[in-house]
């Protein structure tokens, strides 16, 4: 943990376009797999490097937000997110676990509190997962009760990739 965990894969502002960093809610205790319901700001605290919680003290990293996002300016994506639901293990419903988790990408403050927060893609997969030796469904689509709920959540915020101008960084400043 004393060791910056994000600055030595850092090549340089002139080499990157956008900065990112996968967060997911696996539960609160290795080995992983029980049906629980995330922490309150789980998701604000493990992007900032704030998490101190029930899955460890993460308080030792760096916050990468503000360093990657904000000092230098880069759009900061979260290319995987979910939350863990382990079928007939018991524990919390599905949906109550999943609600709880987007529930914190999606609140109306979240568009406040990190401006740079440009992209996030939820992680769409039903698989077999060693750490929990077991099957995960991860998916908002295998179950329509969470399908519903998770298209009602989507903010008014959020931008939709087919709704945005296609640039390369290859044409940047080009007129192309």
């Amino acid at each position: 943990m004393n060791d910056d965990a994000y600055a030595p894969y850092y090549p340089g502002d002139d080499a990157v376009d956008w900065v990112g960093m996968s967060l997911y809610h696996w539960g609160s205790d290795y080995p992983w797999g029980e049906n629980e319901l995330p922490e309150p700001d789980k998701f604000a605290d493990q992007l900032t490097g704030t998490y101190a919680g029930a899955n460890g003290d993460d308080s030792a990293l760096p916050d990468f937000y503000q360093i990657y996002g904000e000092q230098h300016r880069k759009p900061v994506a979260i290319p995987e997110t979910a939350a863990l639901f382990s079928p007939g293990t018991g524990g919390e419903p599905e949906l109550a676990i999943k609600e709880a988790w987007w529930e914190q990408l999606f609140k109306p403050g979240t568009v406040q509190q990190f401006p740079q927060l440009k992209m996030i893609n939820w992680f769409e997969w039903d698989k077999n997962e060693v750490e929990v030796q077991g099957r995960v469904d991860w998916t908002v689509t295998n179950t329509p009760a969470v399908k519903e709920a998770f298209i009602a959540a989507l903010p008014g915020w959020l931008r939709y990739a087919s709704d945005q101008p296609c640039e390369s960084p290859h044409e940047k400043g080009s007129g192309q």
